[in-house]
C-alpha cells in the first residue's frame, strides 16, 4: 500500500469509535462543569504562592514552548479556569478564552480579576460552533492544551488551521495519568490503543502541514481522600466501568489505600506523557 492511499481520518474514526468523549454537547458540558472547582484550585494555589511550578511541570513546559510577542493575539481552545490563559494574557495583547463550560469560565474570570487582567475575551460555547459561526476569527497563536479529542480528525484540524495566523500548539495524551494505567491493568482494561498524535501528525502532513512533535514528560501527583473519591475521579475520564470491573477496582484501591493507612489521604506520584504538536506558518514551504 502506498502512503498516499492511507486514510488517516477513517482509521482514526474506527479507532476512537464508542469513546465516551463522543457524547453530545450537553453531556460534555456537564462533565467539565463538575470539574471546574477542582481544576481552579491549583491555579489559585500557584497565584497565591502556595505552590510553585518546577521545570518538570506540564504548565511550565508548555509556557516555555509557546512563542508569543506582546502585540499578538492568542486563542485558547478549552481554556478551563485559565491554566495557560492567565500567564499568556500577561505577555500578549489579547487572549480569547473559549470553553464549553460556563463554570470553567466563571473561575477564569475570577482568576483574571485577581491578576488584574482586562485583556481576556470570554466565549462560552463548543469550540467547533465558535469557529463555524465566526464567533472567533483568526488569531496569531492558537492553543488547544489537553482539550481536543475529535470525532472527525480532518474536519477538526481544518478548523484549527482556518483560525491560525502564525502558529498552533496542540497537545494529546500518550499516558494521561500514570495511576490510571495501573488501575486499567488491575481491572483488565490495559489494552492500549495507538496514541492520538500518530494519526494527527500524519493527517496534518496529508493536509500539507509539516508539523513538529515533542513528547512532554511531566511530574504528576494525585491525591484521594477515600476509595469513593478515587472511583469518582477515575470514572469521569473513561468509559463506564462494568460491574466486574468495579469489583476489581474496589479491591485494587483497598490494597493501595492500605499501604498508606497512616495518611489521611492516598497519594500517588508519577509522570504523565503528552504529545505536543505544533507548527508555524512561516515554516511551511
Amino acid at each position: 500500500m502506498n502512503y498516499n492511499d492511507i486514510d488517516w481520518n477513517d482509521i482514526w474514526k474506527s479507532e476512537s469509535a464508542g469513546s465516551h468523549w463522543g457524547k453530545n454537547t450537553r453531556s460534555r458540558k456537564e462533565l467539565w462543569d463538575k470539574r471546574a472547582d477542582s481544576f481552579s484550585q491549583r491555579i489559585n494555589r500557584v497565584s497565591e504562592n502556595k505552590e510553585k511550578l518546577d521545570k518538570n511541570d506540564y504548565i511550565s513546559k508548555m509556557l516555555a514552548r509557546i512563542e508569543v510577542q506582546p502585540e499578538w493575539s492568542v486563542l485558547d481552545i478549552g481554556c478551563g479556569p485559565g491554566t495557560l490563559a492567565i500567564p499568556l494574557a500577561k505577555n500578549v495583547r489579547t487572549v480569547t478564552a473559549l470553553d464549553i463550560s460556563g463554570e470553567m469560565l466563571k473561575h477564569l474570570k475570577a482568576n483574571a480579576e485577581k491578576n488584574n487582567l482586562t485583556n481576556i475575551t470570554y466565549v462560552n460555547c463548543p469550540w467547533e460552533e465558535a469557529i463555524d459561526t465566526q464567533q472567533v476569527g483568526v488569531h496569531d497563536v492558537v492553543v488547544a492544551s489537553r482539550s481536543l479529542m475529535p470525532a472527525d480528525l480532518k474536519d477538526t484540524l481544518a478548523k484549527i488551521v482556518s483560525v491560525t495566523g502564525r502558529a498552533a500548539y496542540l497537545t494529546f495524551p500518550v499516558v494521561h495519568l500514570p495511576f490510571d494505567w495501573e488501575v486499567y491493568k488491575a481491572i483488565g482494561r490495559d489494552k492500549k490503543k495507538h496514541a492520538p498524535y500518530i494519526y494527527i501528525l500524519n493527517q496534518l502532513y496529508r493536509m500539507g502541514i509539516q508539523a513538529n512533535v515533542e513528547i512532554l514528560c511531566s511530574r504528576v501527583k494525585v491525591q484521594f481522600s477515600s476509595i469513593e473519591n478515587a472511583i469518582q475521579d477515575l470514572e469521569w475520564r473513561t468509559d463506564p466501568f462494568t460491574q466486574e470491573e468495579k469489583n476489581r477496582l474496589v479491591e485494587f484501591l483497598k490494597a493501595q489505600f492500605a499501604e498508606q493507612k497512616d495518611s489521611p489521604v492516598f497519594t500517588h506520584e508519577g509522570y504523565s506523557k503528552w504529545a505536543l504538536i505544533w507548527w508555524k506558518k512561516s515554516d511551511q514551504c
